[in-house]
């Protein structure tokens, strides 16, 4: 496992603070997540209708785990701040592009991608942190790089997270995937990977 360097805004503050960026979700973040992440959504859903409720509320990342680590082709991350879990990231590297720019060619596809409870303005206001999707999408497109895919990736998206891939991240919606749950699908190209990165700077 390597460790990166990177950084989130504390919105309380507006300060910057460094975060650590793991390329792998080891059985102590899998545990940070159960002891933390668990109790707050299982709060913030008690007394809520499911349309009012995270739609990633049911997301088991223990069995996440099991089902993905043993396989070929899959990548994990988990990004850590002030020693609690931020956001868990899955991606995976079997997949091609529908884009007719970049039809055919290899992508990293983000299976899934979620921030923890308190960085969601709809769980806790202020929201504690801001900058997780972000990072994590960061990673995914250097993964891709690494992989000498020029920073192609591919997901699809709940409904309520629309919004964040196509204004935060530049990415194109291609159409509604009737094979994959009725859920948008979305592709950054290269040129938009090298956009999105160019802002965060």
């Amino acid at each position: 496992m390597t460790t990166s360097q990177v950084y989130l805004k504390e919105n309380a503050t507006g300060k910057t603070v460094a975060a650590d960026l793991h390329d792998e979700v080891s059985d102590a973040h899998l545990a940070m997540h159960d002891s933390t992440w668990v109790p707050v959504m299982k709060a913030h859903c008690a007394e809520r209708r499911l349309t009012d409720s995270p739609e990633d509320r049911n997301w088991d990342w223990r069995r996440k785990a099991k089902d993905l680590r043993p396989l070929l082709g899959y990548h994990s991350f988990a990004l850590v701040c002030q020693n609690e879990l931020q956001g868990l990231m899955w991606t995976s590297d079997l997949y091609s592009a529908r884009l007719g720019s970049q039809l055919g060619k290899s992508l990293v596809y983000v299976e899934f991608l979620a921030t923890a409870p308190w960085n969601r303005k709809e769980v806790q206001q202020p929201s504690r942190y801001s900058g997780v999707g972000g990072v994590l999408i960061d990673a995914a497109i250097q993964s891709s790089l690494d992989s000498g895919y020029q920073g192609r990736i591919g997901l699809h998206s709940l409904p309520k997270a629309e919004d964040f891939y196509r204004e935060k991240c530049g990415m194109s919606a291609f159409r509604i995937d009737l094979a994959h749950d009725a859920l948008m699908y979305f592709e950054m190209t290269a040129k938009q990977a090298e956009t999105f990165r160019r802002k965060r700077r």
